[in-house]
């Protein structure tokens, strides 16, 4: 069988949990039936966000910590795209972090997967937003003395109707994950345990499967707030991680608050684009005729 996703084989480091997310992705692409040309990646920078390059779909490389305002421009275009956002943990909880804030609150439909090994691996090793108070890394053989960012908790504080936490070392789970994030009516954040054997050795993929939680078992997902940030802090004040999709609620999208999906003309406008181009820019475009 002829796997319609893959572009080329990924390149990343022996051991990187980014493998893991390649496969889930395009094994919830196929049970989802979509095709590549509904598909938009849109991903910005770091060691993760390589991955619109292994797959077959349409893609958007942008510029750290802007995936979202890409993503949602490419959403407010043409909403019938599924529109996905990869970053890493620096991408997404360092310089992105105000834009994941206000996408959320704004409920822009689109699924934001942020790869969350604790460390900068793009960059070589330093501490990311969300490395443990305390760590020890190369880049940082001192304790690291600043407190980590708690993205599930910020992305249910910001708004988010959909919020999950995967784990590389289970790709079935993290395929079904994908999936209902994909089908969701709103902003879905899929935060995923993983790790960097070149810059973060300290942590494992069985350390991480040793503190693992499965939130059906406690009955998630909820869509009351409260219950939902209640069952993350007495999970984690335990020291353990809460996998699962965790909290999930229908709210108007922003598409459907500012009237996109109905009654505006989405087709491209290549007249106009060309005037812009000559007056602005000073560039002559060439144009095709299509029919």
């Amino acid at each position: 069988m002829i796997d319609i996703f893959e572009r080329s084989k990924p390149r990343w480091c022996p051991g990187c949990g980014d493998f893991s997310i390649y496969e889930a992705l395009k094994k919830a692409f196929l049970e989802l039936n979509l095709r590549p040309e509904e598909i938009v990646l849109v991903c910005g920078i770091g060691c993760a966000t390589f991955i619109w390059s292994y797959l077959n779909t349409n893609a958007l490389k942008g510029i750290h910590g802007r995936v979202l305002p890409a993503a949602t421009g490419v959403k407010l275009v043409n909403p019938r795209l599924k529109v996905i956002g990869i970053s890493g943990d620096g991408d997404a909880y360092s310089i992105g972090c105000s834009h994941l804030i206000h996408t959320a609150r704004r409920n822009v439909e689109i699924t934001y997967i942020v790869v969350d090994n604790g460390v900068f691996g793009n960059t070589r090793g330093q501490p990311s937003p969300t490395t443990p108070i305390y760590s020890h890394l190369k880049n940082y053989p001192r304790a690291w003395p600043e407190k980590p960012v708690n993205p599930l908790l910020l992305a249910l504080m910001s708004g988010a109707t959909f919020v999950a936490q995967g784990f590389v070392g289970d790709i079935d789970r993290l395929k079904e994950y994908f999936k209902e994030a994909i089908n969701h009516k709103g902003f879905s954040l899929i935060n995923v345990l993983s790790m960097c054997p070149t810059f973060n050795p300290v942590r494992t993929i069985r350390e991480l499967r040793e503190r693992i939680v499965y939130v059906e078992e406690l009955g998630a997902p909820f869509e009351n707030l409260k219950n939902a940030v209640e069952m993350i802090l007495s999970i984690q004040e335990d020291g353990k991680y809460p996998v699962g999709i965790i909290y999930r609620n229908r709210e108007p999208t922003y598409n459907e608050l500012v009237g996109v999906v109905k009654g505006v003309d989405l087709s491209i406008n290549h007249d106009r684009i060309a005037e812009i181009s000559e007056r602005e820019l000073r560039l002559r475009l060439l144009q095709k005729k299509y029919t």
